[in-house]
């Protein structure tokens, strides 16, 4: 079993899942998908631990108290200090955060030993690819639970289906299933990916982003 202090952190997952076995950034790395999947992770934390409420009509902070890590201590005074919104705008108007939040998450999986930083590439240190107990269980590194989930029909954990519905959201699936795989297992990524409200404000921030990205290719003309 690992010696780190405790799993990670569905943010921290998120990012695992572009760190290749060589030590490289996975291409999905490079896209706003995963910016936007970070900032649903934050999102879905807060809400998790109480300090936010989400639902259809909006975010609410319910405890905007510090004290719960860099990354979501920023996103949650974001939220606090703005007026009521849902939650796709507020993906989008947190997503100039997203690379503050992600290298604050790699600090803290090369902190705890997790990972080890060498020149541009991030090794991992856990060659068995596993973390302490969660929930009685040994957490299994994250694609490996992916890869678990899809290949069989057992009920993902609400940790691993938000997971695997944020991975889908921000194409970082394709980072380690081809196309083909993704397309005959659509279904099974559908139904165990569930339909978290925060997963589905981070479907539609995507989509506004597409949007206005094909807008200004296209006009004025």
């Amino acid at each position: 079993m690992s010696t780190a202090a405790h799993a990670p952190s569905l943010v921290e997952e998120l990012v695992l899942l572009v760190v290749e076995d060589d030590g490289g950034i996975a291409f999905t790395a490079g896209t706003p998908g995963f910016g936007m999947a970070v900032i649903g992770g934050c999102l879905v934390e807060l809400n998790l631990i109480g300090a936010i409420d989400a639902d259809l009509d909006g975010i609410r902070v319910l405890d905007a108290s510090p004290g719960r890590g860099k990354a979501l201590d920023l996103v949650l005074a974001e939220v606090a200090a703005g007026p009521e919104a849902r939650v796709e705008q507020w993906v989008v108007r947190l997503f100039p955060h997203a690379q503050e939040i992600i290298r604050a998450a790699l600090a803290s999986l090369i902190g705890r030993g997790i990972l080890a930083q060498s020149e541009r590439r991030f090794l991992w240190v856990l060659k068995e690819r596993s973390y302490p107990m969660r929930d009685d269980r040994e957490l299994k590194e994250a694609k490996r639970r992916i890869y678990d989930t899809l290949m069989t029909d057992r009920i993902p954990s609400p940790h691993d289906s938000v997971l695997l519905g944020l991975a889908l959201a921000g194409g970082l699936l394709e980072a380690f299933l081809s196309k083909a795989e993704i397309s005959r297992l659509e279904d099974r990524i559908r139904e165990a990916g569930g339909i978290d409200l925060i997963v589905r404000g981070v479907e539609a921030a995507l989509r506004q982003d597409q949007l206005v990205r094909a807008q200004a290719m296209l006009y004025p003309f």
